[in-house]
């Protein structure tokens, strides 16, 4: 039969037919866009189910069953915990996401700006444009690598990445998270099958679990991975879920996302449960990987199983999978799934935008129609792609884009979390926590000749003192944890030195995490003449809370030190313990499926 591109006809057909579909999808929810509140959040309008979907699409891109197959496929099932790091963090979004919906802001920027200042939502915005440019770089690159194993690399790689870009970028600049939503709807479902649909095909070529474990031995099919690996032994898998904890909560995506909900519990069931779906698509990843090196072990035969080479060679299995255990039209079926994978970039497209637009643009242009910042978003969208594709086009791993990523998002999490619980906190804090904790990840994840671009005295003398301090040369979980002391402890301690904010600001930003949605009426501040602070109504349509009722919310013992935390209810702790439950039965289910053919 005749090829295209190293597919047959009926692949290209189900591609097309599916593109066309989610394009058709993406333009019709494009006509629902009216104001920029509609364009970034969707109008704060999305249900639990949308939610739940649209939690799973924008955490769930094709580089991460690229980049799991391919660590499992080196180190073993232990492999699994690049992205299992966010498994213990998982139950904590059920608590999360209510504060993040209480923000009531469009942007995490947002939030900086009114618990802190401009400065500081400059500084957030420029650290998470960064941070959206190396995911769209990551998912596009792995989605290409897929894609080009997929076709026997009759397109490349970089072809694919142009290709894959251009097929999402024009509905989303039109239609924004709104669009980006109800496309989720279909993606979720093709995210799904893209998890599950290798393994049948897999097992059956390689004949099938006791094959598996016979050929791959039990380290190989140990939960966790042996302890000379960089990946999945006890002390990696401690330090990437704290620091997952720690930086969830200032990807740019979630704010977004929590903010888009109707209500709290809108927000909390679509962020914790749409992350335990990936969380649990994450497991077949993994045996994909580990059934795709028995399949091919020549591709990493003679590797060190932790230099780049064998990381770069492992990221092409997945795709030489799609390539040998599918037949026709369902090789066509993975590879939309594939795309739909890819077009969770559509949310980072339009997050990036919402910060250029309020968190730079609105401030340089002030006071302008709304329509303008609409189309500021729109135009904004598409440049934030064109450096997501050029990053891809220079960039290494997959697993080298992740690493740098989530560290340099990490670096405002100290912020965002001691921001919202303690009125000590303060900018100078802040900055001096955030230039600390950038000199630790460049002298601890980083060689002299990686930073050349900085003089070379300057240079010189970094490394010098981090040499006379003895925080370089440790394992990478033991390099995390330093940089979280630091961006914490000084944080802290720098704050106590400094004088705090005035109430004037702290009172109203404290009370929106104290007032529930749907309560604001309840809270309102009557008869009030002082005078107000510049953020205190941000995104409240002009309604100013009353600190004095809504603390009530809080505990008392705890706010006489400075402590605000909303009060857990019932529904809070029932659901933060059932979401340890699904943390525990998820171990046993992969430790179960890891004995099977035994």
């Amino acid at each position: 039969m005749t090829t295209y591109f190293g597919l047959k006809l009926i692949d290209l057909a189900v591609i097309i037919g599916y593109f066309v579909i989610v394009a058709l999808v993406g333009f019709w929810a494009s006509f629902k866009v009216k104001t920029d509140e509609d364009y970034f959040l969707g109008g704060r309008s999305f249900g639990k189910g949308l939610l739940i979907m649209h939690f799973l699409c924008t955490g769930t891109h094709s580089e991460h069953a690229v980049q799991v197959a391919g660590a499992t496929a080196r180190v073993g099932l232990g492999g699994i915990w690049y992205q299992w790091m966010w498994l213990f963090s998982t139950p904590f979004y059920w608590l999360i996401a209510p504060i993040l919906r209480r923000m009531r802001v469009i942007t995490a920027g947002d939030f900086f700006r009114i618990r802190y200042n401009r400065s500081l939502e400059i500084l957030y915005a420029v650290v998470a444009m960064a941070f959206l440019v190396l995911s769209i770089a990551m998912l596009l690159r792995g989605a290409g690598a897929a894609i080009a194993g997929a076709t026997g690399g009759a397109i490349p790689t970089d072809r694919s990445i142009y290709i894959l870009a251009i097929l999402f970028s024009t509905y989303i600049m039109v239609g924004g998270l709104m669009a980006a939503a109800y496309t989720d709807y279909l993606q979720g479902v093709m995210i799904i099958t893209l998890s599950i649909l290798l393994i049948p095909g897999g097992l059956g070529l390689v004949g099938g679990m006791s094959e598996v474990q016979s050929k791959l031995g039990p380290e190989m099919m140990s939960i966790t991975a042996p302890q000379n690996a960089q990946e999945g032994d006890m002390g990696f898998v401690i330090a990437m879920s704290l620091l997952g904890l720690v930086g969830i909560v200032v990807q740019p995506h979630i704010m977004t996302a929590s903010g888009s909900g109707k209500t709290e519990w809108e927000a909390r069931i679509g962020m914790c449960f749409g992350n335990f779906i990936k969380r649990f698509l994450t497991i077949a990843w993994a045996f994909t990987g580990l059934i795709a090196v028995v399949r091919f072990p020549e591709i990493l035969a003679g590797l060190d199983p932790n230099s780049e080479e064998a990381k770069h060679a492992g990221e092409t299995l997945f795709g030489m999978a799609i390539q040998h255990f599918l037949g026709d039209g369902w090789r066509g079926l993975m590879i939309a799934c594939i795309i739909a994978g890819v077009t969770s970039a559509e949310a980072m497209m339009v997050v990036g935008s919402g910060i250029f637009t309020r968190n730079f643009y609105m401030h340089a242009v002030p006071a302008v129609a709304e329509k303008h910042y609409l189309w500021v978003g729109r135009l904004s969208s598409t440049g934030i792609l064109i450096a997501g594709i050029v990053v891809a086009s220079v960039a290494g791993s997959v697993t080298q884009l992740i690493n740098i990523a989530f560290q340099l998002i990490g670096l405002m999490g100290a912020a965002f979390w001691l921001g919202a619980t303690w009125r000590r906190a303060n900018p100078i804090g802040v900055w001096t926590s955030f230039i600390a904790s950038v000199y630790v990840w460049l002298v601890t994840g980083f060689q002299p000749k990686d930073i050349s671009w900085l003089p070379t005295p300057v240079v010189d003398s970094l490394f010098a003192m981090a040499d006379r301090i003895s925080i370089r040369g440790h394992e990478r979980p033991i390099q995390i944890l330093i940089m979280l002391c630091v961006e914490f402890g000084v944080l802290v301690i720098v704050s106590l030195l400094t004088k705090s904010q005035e109430a004037r600001q702290l009172d109203p930003f404290f009370a929106r995490l104290h007032t529930p949605i749907g309560s604001e009426e309840e809270f309102a501040a009557t008869n009030v003449t002082d005078e107000l602070h510049e953020s205190a109504t941000l995104g409240m349509h002009d309604v100013r809370l009353d600190y004095s009722k809504a603390s009530s919310n809080g505990y008392p013992f705890l706010q006489k030190w400075g402590i605000e935390i909303p009060r857990m209810t019932w529904s809070d702790w029932g659901g933060f313990l059932a979401a340890w439950g699904l943390v525990i039965a998820l171990i046993g289910l992969l430790a179960w499926l890891a004995t099977l053919g035994r």
